[in-house]
């Protein structure tokens, strides 16, 4: 069978099997471009994003799995011509990857998920704590008081093999809000911590825990690949059906540009996670779409992915805007919205 083909990437990783005349030579082209540096980056971000939390270790080698199945779903709808372009095959690989391991979160772990997004929101959005990303990927939380005392020596790893212990020695107050709860943690602590070591910690403190997780199949088969590419967020009703998700896209795509950005970039659920994040996995709003929408490229979206939800200065220095004006930007879209959602319904 020979394949017609034009070019619709433009990575030059991809040529050879966007080029190739037949179906077996695309296919021998297609193991070699998902070889290599590509096996190399899913691999890692697989690893930095399950492999480093009490709940993911187990599961990477099957997570990596469905994400090749996603790479390979992808590549070949460039060559039929039916999918969006990729310009730079091994930051898609990083990003398909991140989407699927916390797709497989919020499926296999929904509690302990929105209790990762909640501590990590009240840890990056206060004074006294900080959310820090390493050179290898790995966010690590840190405290910004000038401690008045020496933290003990190995207070971090003794928080990491004994939370209870270490809890009840330093008499922090586990029942107090969370975003104080953070602060006191991390200023007791002598070095910072990974942000995965933390969850797990205080999961195990506070009771967060997900009943018989996976439920309906055995611990290890091999999580539903179906659910990982098409989960259902609970965060509302929009996020839950896709057709009222694909509706309301349209809708905010349909805005004014500064109004969009004003509320795309500071949307968030009601755990304080960004819902930009949970938006490519339900398969309705592609990555691209959310950048096209942000009038921003792919590359500059991926800068800005690890910032989101952000709040308002940073998004009027962003708009080179006033931050009252980016809240009056905001509003107005929200009241633009929903009156458009009602006329919709009528």
């Amino acid at each position: 069978m020979t394949l017609v083909t034009r070019l619709p990437s433009g990575d030059p990783l991809l040529t050879s099997f966007l080029e190739a005349g037949t179906e077996d030579q695309a296919s021998t082209a297609l193991e070699q471009v998902l070889a290599g540096d590509v096996e190399r980056v899913i691999q890692q971000t697989v690893h930095r994003e399950l492999g480093r939390s009490s709940v993911g270790a187990r599961q990477v080698e099957d997570v990596v799995a469905e994400v090749r199945l996603r790479m390979v779903r992808k590549l070949w709808s460039l060559k039929r011509e039916t999918g969006e372009s990729i310009d730079n095959l091994l930051a898609y690989a990083a990003t398909a990857a991140e989407y699927t391991c916390y797709a497989f979160l919020r499926v296999q772990y929904p509690e302990r998920t929105r209790f990762r997004n909640r501590l990590r929101y009240a840890i990056g959005h206060q004074a006294s704590t900080a959310l820090v990303r390493d050179d290898a990927g790995v966010w690590r939380c840190e405290t910004r008081r000038a401690v008045r005392r020496a933290p003990a020596p190995g207070a971090t790893q003794t928080l990491i093999d004994n939370p209870r212990s270490w809890i009840a020695a330093t008499g922090i107050d586990a029942s107090q809000p969370l975003p104080a709860l953070a602060d006191a943690v991390l200023a007791r602590l002598d070095t910072p911590i990974e942000l995965d070591r933390l969850v797990d910690a205080l999961t195990l403190l506070l009771g967060i825990a997900d009943v018989r997780p996976g439920a309906g199949r055995a611990q290890d088969e091999p999580p539903d690949a179906d659910r990982l590419a098409d989960p259902a967020p609970a965060v509302s009703d929009v996020l839950e059906h896709r057709q009222a998700l694909a509706r309301t896209w349209n809708e905010i795509a349909a805005l004014p540009a500064r109004q969009r950005a004003a509320l795309l970039l500071n949307l968030r659920d009601p755990d304080g996670g960004a819902i930009l994040h949970m938006l490519p996995s339900t398969g309705v709003v592609s990555n691209a779409a959310i950048a096209a929408a942000l009038e921003l490229s792919t590359a500059t979206l991926v800068e800005l992915w690890d910032r989101l939800p952000m709040d308002d200065l940073s998004i009027a220095a962003q708009l080179g805007l006033t931050r009252q004006q980016v809240i009056n930007l905001r509003k107005s879209a929200r009241a633009r919205l929903a009156r458009r959602l009602r006329e919709g319904e009528s």
